[in-house]
C-alpha cells in the first residue's frame, strides 16, 4: 500500500481550491513523519504524539474544508462531513490503544498504512470532487 513517504503529491489529490490543497500536503506531510518515526525505530510514545498532532490538524482541517464545501455547494459536502466523522473516531481509537500500555510495532505500522491508504482515498474519492466547484 503506497504512503506519504513514496507517494508525492500528484495532479490526482488536485481539488483546484489551493487551501484545501496545501491543507492536504499537510496531512500526507504529517503521515510521512509517522512513517520516518517507525522507520527509525522510535516507539508507541512517538507515534502516539505524531498521531495526537495528526488528529488536531485533521479536526481543523476538516472543519474548514466542510464549510469550504458548503460554500461553494459542493455535492460531496454531506458524505464528505460523514467520512471525516468516521475517521476522526478510528485516530480516538488509535489513540486510546497506544495510551493504554505497549503496542507492537506491527499495530504501529498498521496504523500509518490505515491512516495514509485512508487519506489518500479519501481525497481521491470525496474531497476532489472540489473541481467541478466554483473557486472562492
Amino acid at each position: 500500500m503506497p504512503d506519504a513517504k513514496t507517494m508525492p503529491w500528484s495532479e490526482r489529490f488536485q481539488t483546484g481550491h489551493s487551501t484545501v490543497d496545501a491543507e492536504h500536503r499537510e496531512l500526507l506531510r504529517q503521515l510521512a513523519a509517522v512513517r520516518s518515526a517507525l522507520d527509525e525505530g522510535q516507539g508507541g510514545d512517538k507515534v502516539a504524539e505524531l498521531i495526537a498532532i495528526l488528529q488536531r490538524y485533521a479536526v481543523a482541517h476538516f472543519a474548514h474544508e466542510e464549510a469550504h464545501m458548503l460554500q461553494v455547494r459542493c455535492s460531496a459536502h454531506s458524505e464528505n462531513c460523514t467520512a471525516h466523522r468516521e475517521f476522526i473516531r478510528r485516530l480516538d481509537g488509535w489513540l486510546e490503544l497506544l495510551t493504554f500500555g505497549s503496542t507492537p510495532i506491527s499495530v504501529l505500522r498498521d496504523i500509518q498504512q490505515q491512516s495514509t491508504a485512508w487519506i489518500e482515498d479519501h481525497i481521491v474519492r470525496i474531497d476532489c470532487r472540489l473541481r467541478g466547484c466554483p473557486l472562492k
